[in-house]
């Protein structure tokens, strides 16, 4: 049986001021927020220590009755082992366009449904950020939108063009593209190019942010790299900023 948890103090970062107008302290919001988030299936970036340690990840499971909040294990057992080690971890991810923050101090391993998971306190304080960059829209297969990405250094004329998943301001998701294709997290890719239907072509330099395996239907296996713009024009953010407009109107016009 499970033992409960303390709650988790507040950490110091969620009491910026600059965050504080976005803090949820209320329990049962807090707790519908994160219900929501698994039966969302969103995933959830990990953090802690250095620019390379963190997990990709989703929520298992919330039991307010014993303040803890079950999350699975990421896909390499170092890095897992690192993160119980960590005394501060943030966990980032997205919900319907909206950016979802909180933090815990350590977790535990524990078991869930027959396999190993990650427990933490239930935060104390969350926070949800709506900003125009982070406003994020699935691209439509129909639309087609691929990223031409010059990934290898040692061949720089060779190019991979990735499948656009989805698109915002101030970044963008590829996926679909085969184990060949190394795209690391951390490395910056410049001399990109991104086709925007009629209002055309851009460059863009992107740096990638992780990188996560899917698995679909028929247990098929899917790449998904999400990458963020470095260094964006305005009047490139503007043509993005269009595109994106379109593809709400589309979308609308066919709801």
């Amino acid at each position: 049986m499970a033992t409960p948890m303390k709650r988790a103090e507040s950490p110091s970062r969620l009491d910026a001021s600059e965050f504080e107008r976005y803090q949820v302290h209320s329990r049962l919001e807090i707790v519908a927020i994160l219900r929501s988030l698994i039966e969302h299936r969103s995933l959830v970036t990990v953090s802690f220590g250095g620019r390379d340690d963190f997990i990709v990840s989703a929520l298992l499971a919330v039991n307010p009755d014993f303040e803890e909040l079950i999350i699975d294990h990421g896909a390499d057992p170092a890095t897992n082992v690192r993160l119980l080690q960590a005394a501060r971890l943030e966990f980032s991810c997205q919900l319907d366009h909206i950016r979802i923050m909180f933090t815990a101090l350590r977790a535990e391993n524990t078991a869930f449904q027959n396999g190993s998971a990650f427990r933490i306190r239930l935060p104390q304080a969350v926070i949800r950020i709506q900003r125009r960059d982070d406003y994020r829209i699935k691209v439509p297969l129909s639309q087609s939108v691929r990223c031409v990405v010059p990934w290898d250094r040692s061949r720089p004329t060779h190019r991979e063009s990735i499948r656009v998943v989805d698109l915002s301001r101030g970044g963008l998701s590829l996926a679909d593209f085969g184990e060949a294709v190394k795209l690391e997290p951390g490395e910056v890719y410049r001399d990109c190019s991104m086709t925007l239907g009629e209002i055309g072509t851009v460059s863009i330099e992107i740096e990638a942010m992780h990188l996560v395996e899917l698995t679909g239907r028929n247990n098929m296996r899917t790449r998904r790299c999400g990458c963020r713009f470095v260094g964006l024009s305005n009047a490139t953010a503007t043509l993005i900023q269009r595109y994106i407009n379109k593809l709400e109107r589309d979308q609308k016009a066919l709801s």
